[in-house]
């Protein structure tokens, strides 16, 4: 599970090779932690990389190598410490998906709510936003979520990534037009509520959403396009109070989701 790499190797690291190096396995060690014997196994290694760093000609390292010592991993805990130090010195960039979900998931549970909501992702180039929706879409019980145009599907490996799960769990439909799937939805008595920020655009906390509804968000740089505006029954727009005039798409999706499901 660790990182393999023999103890002198080491030695001729730069300090930026060996907290990518550390952070790469402790993050594997995190991930395994209920694996008590290959964890333990792993963390031998990494201790025996440490102390060879010790003797590194760089003092820099030195310093690296005898603080994470003193701060070796006990439990989750102190092992979630020690890779938020080193994710600091690596900047790291990190997205949902790095990380080890804590929660556990409720896989046999029977009684979970489907409620008859639609969410419509309209050309959205995201896979980090589609994934973030998906999980929100699940959590929260939607019935289904269609995708259309060059929207990224789980089968795209970062959106399957992202999504962690749960483009398994809920109902999923690709659309090349997504007018086609405006006017299926139509036609099953689905009645569509587009998210958009123009000026005539009903507040979403004065609406009372009809019992089978469909949450239309459009392109994280244009919106929706007048085409799919006009198939819309209503536009709905987030208040917002603050200078910004716009919300990230996946944010925008979990208020949306959140006021249907509670209103419905």
């Amino acid at each position: 599970m660790a990182i393999k790499i023999p103890n002198k190797a080491f030695l001729s690291f730069s300090f930026k090779q060996c907290v990518d190096t550390f952070w790469r396995a402790g993050m594997q060690v995190e991930q395994h932690w209920n694996k008590e014997q290959e964890r333990n196994t792993a963390l031998e290694i990494l201790k025996k990389n440490l102390k060879t760093l010790l003797s590194h000609e760089e003092v820099q390292v030195k310093i690296l190598a005898s603080e994470l010592l003193e701060t070796y991993p006990s439990d989750e805990t102190t092992m979630q410490n020690w890779l938020m130090k080193l994710e600091r010195l690596a900047a790291k960039d990190l997205k949902d998906s790095d990380f080890l979900i804590s929660t556990v998931d409720q896989f046999d549970k029977e009684d979970t709510k489907s409620h008859p909501i639609h969410i419509v992702l309209d050309n959205l180039r995201s896979s980090f936003n589609v994934g973030s929706l998906f999980r929100t879409a699940e959590a929260l019980g939607i019935e289904q979520i269609h995708l259309c145009g060059y929207t990224p599907t789980p089968e795209n490996s970062k959106t399957a990534k992202s999504a962690l799960g749960t483009d398994e769990w809920i109902k999923w439909t690709y659309w090349e037009s997504t007018l086609e799937c405006l006017e299926h939805l139509k036609s099953e008595g689905v009645t569509l509520y587009a998210f958009e920020t123009e000026q005539n655009a009903i507040l979403l906390s004065e609406v009372k959403p009809a019992s089978k509804s469909a949450i239309i968000l459009g392109n994280e740089r244009y919106g929706l396009s007048s085409p799919t505006l006009n198939r819309a029954d209503h536009i709905l727009k987030i208040n917002l109070h603050g200078k910004k005039n716009s919300l990230n798409v996946g944010i925008c999706g979990a208020i949306a989701l959140n006021h249907f499901v509670e209103t419905i």
